[in-house]
């Protein structure tokens, strides 16, 4: 019975020397070697610790995909909001040809024919056409409504703008996002495989009496853990995916390869730099052109008080015969003066100025809404960069400690529990990497809107 025991715990032994000898330099670890020589580390000892080193582009496939600047201009030619602005920028264009042609002459021409017969009577017949010309000699309203349309059209440019930095800046979030969710996959399989082999080797020296049933359990519960949250992974991908395909007006199932981003670049060191450029904001240009079409509106009201002219001409041939012999031509000027409106010009004046009131405060409220938010946006970049070397330096520490309590818990120089510590520290420092790096591409984007480009 005595002897066995012995062969059982000596199995039990060798079957973990043998899972042992496969883990790089466990054997070179010894108690001796660890009071007289330091251990270092080697950078990328896991899978992932060469994520610390800065990376040209942010993420991306290996095997390429739709860049950018290609989703940019599907995105712009295909999304439901980008077409409504354009198309409303093409209505305003059109509105403003149309009142600015009123300033210029107007020919047309008629044509008629009349039939008359009755009981008594004999059946006449009488033709009639001829040409018409109109040319505004004094409008006070006209170019009033021309500079009002040329402001609306601005004004439509200008919107159009702020929903191209809004979709443009959906579009970089949904990029960050899809490539992140896609690392965080990659991170979670290495993990998997990690958990998979911390469970074999807990169970191997459980086995052999070296480690307690509460390790091995826990270690089990991570492992399945770990399974459930690559199944979550797997179903954000899919539901960034698709969000990407709808944003740029695809279907769902179309292939969403991505090309990696570009590194942002350090921001500037003080936001004064950024005054000309936020000066040409979307908004501010949005709030100026409201402000000189409620100015041409007030020009419009006034005008309503002043007299119109007007020059007309005719040339009319007309008879009972065709073609007619009859000629009748016309030619004369028309002035219209207000004599008394029962106060509606001047209710409408005062409204049109109450409008301009409006205008000036909200262009004002503009600037101030686009400086702060810029501002803002500005200093959270600058933080989102800033973090990354603390997450750098928070991934190279728990490298480190996790290469080193690996070492020691095999040589059984730390407990589980410490070394379990370590493994938890450094998945969560590279999942924070993760997360540090989609931040800064999304701050850097945010920044971007702020400026309007």
């Amino acid at each position: 019975m005595f002897g066995s025991l012995e062969i059982m715990k000596y199995q039990k032994t060798a079957r973990l020397l043998r899972t042992l000898a496969f883990i790089p330099g466990f054997f070179c670890l010894t108690a001796d070697a660890q009071e007289t020589a330091p251990l270092t580390p080697p950078p990328a000892y896991y899978p992932k610790g060469n994520q610390i080193e800065q990376k040209p582009a942010y993420g991306g496939q290996a095997g390429g995909g739709v860049t950018f600047d290609e989703a940019s201009r599907l995105l712009l030619s295909g999304n439901p909001r980008a077409i409504a602005a354009g198309r409303a920028m093409d209505s305003a264009r059109s509105r403003s040809l149309y009142y600015r042609a009123g300033l210029l002459p107007q020919f047309s021409a008629n044509a008629g024919y009349n039939r008359i017969g009755g009981d008594v009577s004999m059946t006449d017949e009488s033709y009639s056409y001829g040409f018409a010309a109109t040319q505004p000699l004094f409008s006070p309203a006209l170019p009033a409504l021309v500079r009002s349309a040329r402001a609306s059209y601005r004004k439509s440019e200008a919107d159009y703008d702020l929903v191209k930095t809004s979709l443009l800046f959906d579009l970089k979030t949904t990029f960050a996002d899809l490539i992140k969710a896609r690392e965080a996959l990659k991170l979670s399989e290495e993990t998997l495989k990690r958990r998979a082999e911390n469970v074999e080797i807990i169970r191997i020296k459980y086995e052999a009496g070296r480690e307690n049933k509460a390790a091995l359990l826990e270690t089990q519960s991570v492992h399945k853990t770990s399974q459930w949250q690559h199944e979550n992974y797997k179903k954000d991908l899919r539901l960034l995916e698709r969000k990407l395909n709808r944003l740029l007006a695809r279907p769902p199932l179309a292939d969403t390869g991505v090309s990696a981003l570009p590194e942002p670049t350090a921001p500037a060191e003080n936001f004064e730099s950024f005054s000309t450029t936020l000066e040409r904001h979307p908004s501010l240009r949005s709030a100026r052109a409201s402000l000189e079409a409620s100015q041409a509106g007030v020009d419009r009201t006034k005008s309503g008080f002043l007299p119109e002219a007007d020059a007309s001409g005719s040339y009319i041939w007309s008879g009972s015969d065709w073609p007619d012999k009859n000629k009748n031509w016309s030619a004369g000027v028309n002035l219209s003066m207000p004599l008394f409106t029962s106060g509606k010009l001047s209710a409408d004046l005062a409204a049109a100025r109450a409008d301009k009131a409006r205008a000036e405060a909200s262009l004002k409220d503009a600037r101030d809404e686009v400086y702060i938010n810029a501002e803002d946006a500005f200093l959270a970049l600058r933080q989102a960069w800033a973090y990354m070397d603390v997450v750098k330096s928070s991934l190279e520490a728990a490298n480190a400690r996790a290469w080193l309590l690996r070492k020691q818990y095999l040589a059984g120089q730390a407990s589980y529990f410490e070394w379990r510590n370590v493994e938890e520290q450094f998945i969560g420092a590279e999942n924070q990497l993760l997360s540090a790096r989609r931040d800064l591409v999304v701050a850097n984007a945010a920044f971007t809107r702020t400026l309007g480009e």
